[in-house]
């Protein structure tokens, strides 16, 4: 992973269009000022739904798999994050173990402040709770659209949606909305569409021969986020 400035790494999680870049620049900075940066190697959880006490986590580059606590048997991937978003609202909240298990995709830089000092912060600014309460709405909206996405009859609608999700460039997008590479397989992808392999081997062949995606080793690249859009519209 390359070097990335300190200032650079403040302004990926201050300018995202969610709710950390509109939350008011003294939150920002009270939280930012009490984070460590960390960088999780690719395939190490972040944290389990088992932990009792976690980080809260703001992505700065990378990439990061999302599990729930409530999946069985084989546990699919439900989505994947990238720079710009934040994890780690269960404990804080609800000072329970985490609502999902979070691990690392590729080698991933994060800032991280524990859940007990993120709460402290809050005591004693309490009119902060809004702030994360907005956070935890942006969260629900996520999970929300990916239940909607599977509700979807057409293969190719559920297929682009579910790509556009996991890519980072459905609102609020990923903080470097230009960088359009998701690093998925083709098998994974499946599942979270859920349509079978080669179901989902003739839409990506479709969408590529329309010039929407390019796919590479264990990669997909969208190359047109509004062609591909207008596809899960419907149109």
């Amino acid at each position: 992973m390359a070097w990335i400035p300190i200032p650079e790494r403040l302004a990926i999680l201050k300018n995202n269009e969610g709710w950390f870049g509109r939350a008011p620049k003294e939150f920002q900075d009270a939280v930012l000022s009490r984070c460590a940066w960390v960088t999780c190697p690719a395939g190490r959880p972040i944290y389990r739904t088992t932990d009792t006490q976690v980080n809260f986590c703001g992505i700065v580059e990378g990439a990061v798999e999302i599990y729930s606590r409530f999946g069985v048997g084989d546990n699919p991937l439900l989505h994947i994050a990238h720079e710009g978003s934040w994890i780690g609202y269960g404990t804080v909240v609800g000072r329970s173990a985490p609502r999902v298990s979070a691990v690392a995709r590729v080698d991933t830089l994060m800032a991280g402040i524990p859940d007990r000092n993120l709460r402290a912060l809050l005591e004693a600014r309490p009119e902060w709770w809004e702030v994360i309460a907005s956070g935890i709405m942006e969260y629900g909206d996520t999970a929300i659209s990916a239940y909607a996405d599977s509700l979807l009859d057409d293969h190719d609608r559920r297929c682009a949606s579910v790509l556009l999700r996991i890519t980072g460039l459905n609102p609020p997008r990923r903080s470097r909305p230009e960088r359009t590479d998701v690093p998925v397989t083709q098998g994974e992808l499946a599942s979270m569409a859920h349509v079978s392999r080669s179901t989902l081997v003739q839409a990506l062949r479709r969408f590529e021969a329309r010039g929407l995606i390019e796919r590479g080793y264990r990669t997909l690249r969208v190359v047109d986020a509004p062609g591909l859009r207008a596809i899960a519209a419907g149109g």
